[in-house]
């Protein structure tokens, strides 16, 4: 019987060992991507300093490589686990949003875009406003080839879409002269380059999605005019 009691007490405290050890580690984590944070949204991404990070952090420099591997962390690990989850959501719900709009019979997609425009538009913005912090980091306080890249992401997402599009209204007889897709690259790049200049001045969020409802609704006016959709 003492033998089990020993037994059941060794075990009780390896599993709160265990959990302490869990606790600190999650803590710690925290507060060296807290620190992180607040690093890049001052100084900037070619300006942050590790032993400022670790000071925060109240950890050593050590430290965070241990979390944070890899001999430019600032350029991958720790940029990463701020940004990386948040904006890849976006970009998978982005791409949701036009497979079902591809997955419409031609003769719906024309009324769906008005709905588009008035819904899903504000809904972007919001998602991004809702996590404010993480795409000021990623648009205005990190790399710029990492802007440009995640950029180019979704405007890819966007000119396949145009395409699809396109490809769906000539089948029913309408035409798209003149859209070529460097065209339609160069308008699909635009429309995101104002996700950077809300972020980057800080606009109000409500005036944001004014803006951007008021810039899709013109690009909608563009394919109606272009391809006769209302004719």
């Amino acid at each position: 019987i003492i033998t089990m009691l020993y037994n059941s007490v060794i075990m009780i405290w390896e599993k709160v060992g265990v959990i302490v050890m869990e606790d600190r580690y999650n803590g710690t984590v925290t507060a060296i991507l807290e620190a992180g944070k607040k690093e890049f949204l001052t100084y900037g991404y070619e300006k942050a300093s590790l032993r400022r990070i670790a000071k925060e952090a109240s950890v050593t420099t050590g430290a965070i490589y241990g979390y944070f591997p890899g001999n430019n962390f600032f350029h991958k690990a720790l940029f990463d686990a701020l940004t990386s989850d948040t904006a890849e959501e976006l970009l998978d719900l982005y791409r949701k949003e036009h497979r079902d709009f591809a997955a419409l019979p031609p003769e719906q997609q024309p009324a769906r875009l008005n709905e588009i425009t008035e819904q899903y538009i504000p809904w972007m913005v919001n998602y991004i406003y809702d996590h404010f912090e993480v795409f000021k980091l990623l648009l205005c306080c990190g790399a710029q080839e990492a802007r440009d890249r995640y950029f180019d992401r979704l405007a890819a997402v966007e000119e396949q879409s145009c395409r699809d599009f396109i490809k769906a209204m000539e089948s029913l007889g309408h035409s798209a002269e003149g859209m070529s897709n460097t065209l339609i690259h160069i308008l699909c790049r635009s429309f995101f380059q104002q996700l950077h200049e809300f972020v980057s001045h800080d606009l109000p969020r409500e005036q944001a999605i004014t803006c951007a409802v008021t810039l899709s609704r013109f690009q909608h006016a563009g394919w109606v005019r272009i391809m006769e959709l209302g004719e």
